[in-house]
């Protein structure tokens, strides 16, 4: 193994010691969890759509501490605070293969990925901001991705909250090129025209809303709407351009359960 792959594997072990460690703080004071069913591109720069499943939890430790998931995101915050978070965050993000659309489909198989890095986040006046740096530790794209966002939380009724954000990523040549790239490594027997993607730059720009109705004690649902735009090389691969679809909308509901205090 390299020593790029043991440092990979050592960032997946920090993060799950780090979920044992806020989880053996405490017992969790309260926290949400929920379920449900969206729909999403079937890859990312699809013009096609499938059904996926929708899923969310958080828990807040007594310490102030917390563990939170939000679709294929998982977070856990090592600081005793609930206005400035910080910690290792694991992402999972979906490969591509047997999608819709016939040119892509017959490039070569992307498994799916697993990501490992760290979060800051801060809880101003319910101003929210959000910083992700995630790496791969699965040998699917060999990259890393930079998040950030900006949002605010908005107490519409006592039983209607909605949070809506903007979000900007970024990622590395390496990312680009596995996921836009057409060459003579994952072209397979498709007919797309080779396409240069390795240039690491801004990959897309996104608006997130979230909506929280809870008129139960314990009950709630959540609406989700997230639509961002691909840009530079992303926005230009034949998979996109020509296949797809720079604009992608994904769209959820769930049904939320409060417990604890």
């Amino acid at each position: 193994m390299t020593l790029e792959g043991y440092m990979k594997k050592l960032v997946l072990l920090g993060l799950i010691l780090s979920i044992m460690l806020v989880s053996g703080t405490a017992w969790a004071a309260k926290g949400t969890v929920g379920l449900g069913l969206g729909m999403a591109p079937d890859y990312e720069g699809s013009d096609d759509n499938e059904a996926v499943p929708m899923f969310m939890g958080n828990y807040i430790f007594d310490s102030g501490r917390s563990i939170s998931l939000m679709g294929p995101k998982l977070k856990a915050n090592l600081l005793a605070s609930r206005k400035v978070r910080f910690g290792p965050v694991l992402n999972y993000r979906m490969g591509r293969d047997d999608v819709d659309n016939n040119r892509v489909d017959d490039m070569k198989d992307i498994d799916d990925a697993f990501e490992a890095g760290l979060f800051a986040a801060m809880d101003i006046d319910n101003f929210l901001l959000n910083l992700d740096v995630l790496f791969d530790v699965s040998d699917t794209h060999d990259g890393y991705t930079v998040e950030a966002s900006a949002g605010y939380r908005w107490k519409a009724s006592s039983t209607l909250t909605i949070t809506p954000s903007v979000v900007l990523t970024g990622a590395d040549a390496d990312y680009m090129d596995t996921y836009f790239g057409i060459n003579r490594k994952n072209v397979g027997s498709s007919s797309l025209p080779y396409y240069n993607a390795n240039d690491g730059d801004l990959k897309d720009v996104g608006i997130n809303v979230v909506a929280h109705y809870t008129p139960w004690e314990k009950w709630g649902i959540m609406g989700v709407v997230s639509y961002k735009k691909l840009l530079n090389d992303a926005k230009d691969s034949p998979i996109v351009d020509d296949e797809g679809n720079d604009k992608q909308l994904t769209l959820g509901v769930m049904a939320t359960y409060r417990f604890g205090n």
